[in-house]
């Protein structure tokens, strides 16, 4: 910021006061110089007056003597200069310098030809006071004739006299103006201190210090100054904590949200962004002032803002985004009813709502609904097909009949199972089945889930290896749900591995948890479908075989079981240590042991 001042109040006090100090001294004194100079004057008149009378009265008494001898004895004795003029204007005798001329027109042979003594000073060339003339009238007596008696007295000493008083006057005002100097510099010290802790005091309330207050109040003509620099601070810090709790609110506010945020002015810059924002777009926080494509590459996003922003573009407008990273948004941009900047028009709000789950479930539905139709078409056609044959057909021989009925029964047993699992990963995912966890011995399920899987066993020649003794170990399970995570592992490891190859169950004491292993030695998973093995009816197309009747809903009723009994499960293909196969790994919790 510019300023306009020239000189500071010290310079200015000090002009101002030299001035005045000038006038009121130079006055006075010019004046007194006058006055003495004149009565100096007056006393150098009054001795030659008196010189002027005793010079006649030697004069006089010098009888029969020549003039010319009278005057050199009288200018003798009084050591002064002498002349006598003649009343015709002849200079008769004198002592005078000779290069003066010499008449009746001088001003004091004038006067004293009127008054009997006359005076007459002559100045020098530099105005200072010279010498001074004196005449008397002279009457005749006895020899001597009529004329006037003259006499020169030097003034030097009063020109001393006066020289020294006007030194004194001339280093009179140097020293009024050094003196006022000082005073004003004492002055002006003391008011610059008390105006610097005011000063120091308004610049640290603009750097942000609202506390800092002006303890020691100075002079009285600044306590009102003071004053209202204590109140401006206290009204700023009021106001800057309102305004810093407000913005506080509105920042909890917009972090706290699941969906970013984004605030746009009606430059379509970007001014305020929300901790969610941030993660979704990592550097945001360095977009502000930018505008939306810096930041996020969409082009149909900055074109959808800056419509909004537009006093002739629409209110709203929804945008999708797709991100690499396979999120999908769903931006949300609104016009703000205040402006974002004073004096500008009216900015935008864009929220970004993440729809990826909805996406993600939507598909699944979709794959759900495909599957589950794919699923049930298939057994209804072979079921409706043998059907329509046994009815279409005039008495079959009775061993086609049977091979039909039995077809018709395996589909529609395969129906059922379908059904049924439909039904258990309902309850499992809705939570409705809650399960009665005891301690239990995991062998016991081990065993009762191989019972049920050996017929398919036997079919393969699959033997079960199982690294785990009875009573050795307990878990805090659900009896039923154990037993179907177990069969479930089973039939798939049975189904998807080789023939002729064992299925290995190990166990791992992990501090309070349990950890299986269910191992087969078949070809595996992909490592691209292994995150998505546990959906429902997801299935990697050269592992299904229908011809074992996989429903494709046992994983992910494996998952929910392990899930409701507080642990997790994954997958490993190829299994660690192993060229191939697959290891499908759970943990359960131990039970605890009773006192």
């Amino acid at each position: 910021m510019s300023s306009n001042v020239k000189f500071s109040i010290k310079t200015k006090l000090f002009i101002a006061v030299c001035v005045t100090a000038a006038i009121c001294v130079s006055l006075p004194l010019g004046f007194a110089y006058y006055l003495l100079k004149a009565d100096l004057a007056a006393d150098a008149q009054s001795i030659a007056r008196q010189k002027l009378e005793l010079t006649k009265r030697l004069y006089l008494k010098s009888d029969g003597k020549s003039i010319k001898a009278r005057i050199a004895a009288v200018s003798n004795m009084l050591g002064e200069e002498v002349g006598f003029i003649s009343s015709s204007g002849k200079m008769l005798a004198t002592t005078l310098w000779a290069d003066e001329s010499w008449n009746l027109s001088r001003s004091e042979i004038r006067a004293a030809k009127v008054d009997g003594t006359g005076f007459h000073i002559q100045q020098s060339p530099d105005e200072n006071l010279s010498s001074i003339y004196c005449a008397i009238k002279v009457s005749n007596h006895l020899d001597a004739p009529e004329g006037y008696l003259i006499i020169k007295e030097s003034l030097s000493t009063l020109n001393e006299r006066i020289g020294m008083i006007s030194k004194v006057f001339f280093w009179a005002i140097p020293a009024v103006a050094l003196l006022c100097y000082g005073v004003i510099r004492f002055v002006t010290l003391h008011l610059s201190s008390s105006v610097k802790s005011m000063v120091r005091t308004a610049e640290a309330v603009g750097q942000g210090n609202y506390k800092r207050r002006i303890r020691n109040f100075p002079d009285k003509e600044f306590i009102q100054l003071a004053k209202s620099i204590n109140w401006m601070a206290e009204r700023i810090d009021e106001h800057v904590t309102i305004i810093t709790s407000q913005k506080n609110k509105i920042q909890a506010v917009l972090n706290g949200m699941w969906d970013g945020v984004m605030v746009m002015d009606c430059n379509c810059r970007i001014q305020s962004v929300n901790r969610k924002l941030i993660n979704i777009f990592p550097g945001a926080e360095k977009g502000l002032d930018r505008s939306p494509l810096e930041i996020i590459p969409s082009p149909e996003l900055q074109d959808a803002c800056a419509e909004v922003v537009s006093p002739e573009g629409p209110e709203a407008k929804t945008v999708q985004l797709v991100l690499p990273t396979g999120h999908i948004y769903d931006v949300n941009i609104v016009r703000s009813p205040h402006t974002v900047e004073p004096g500008q028009g009216p900015g935008a709000i864009a929220v970004f709502h993440d729809i990826s789950k909805i996406k993600r479930l939507e598909t699944m539905r979709q794959d759900f609904v495909a599957n589950v139709s794919h699923e049930l078409r298939t057994p209804l056609t072979s079921i409706k097909g043998y059907a329509e044959t046994l009815l279409n057909e005039p008495a079959p021989p009775e061993n086609i009949q049977k091979s039909f009925l039995e077809t018709i029964e395996k589909n529609a047993n395969h129906m059922c199972k379908i059904v049924d699992d439909l039904l258990n990963l309902s309850r499992l995912e809705s939570g409705k089945e809650q399960g009665h966890f005891i301690p239990l011995d995991p062998m016991i399920a081990l065993s009762n889930a191989w019972q049920a899987c050996c017929a398919l066993a036997e079919k393969r020649n699959v033997k079960l290896v199982a690294a785990i003794n009875k009573n050795q170990f307990k878990v805090q399970a659900d009896p039923d749900q154990l037993m179907q995570l177990f069969r479930n592992l089973l039939e798939n490891a049975i189904k998807y591995g080789p023939e002729n190859k064992p299925v290995v169950v190990n166990h791992l004491v992990e501090g309070d948890r349990l950890k299986f292993t269910v191992q087969d030695e078949g070809i595996g998973i992909p490592a691209i479908d292994q995150p998505r093995i546990f959906e429902r009816f997801y299935s990697v197309e050269k592992f299904r075989r229908n011809e074992f009747g996989s429903t494709g809903l046992g994983l992910a009723i494996s998952r929910h079981i392990v899930s409701n009994h507080g642990g997790k499960i994954e997958v490993q293909s190829p299994p660690e240590g192993c060229p191939r196969g697959a290891a499908f790994i759970f943990t359960l919790p131990l039970a605890k042991k009773s006192a």
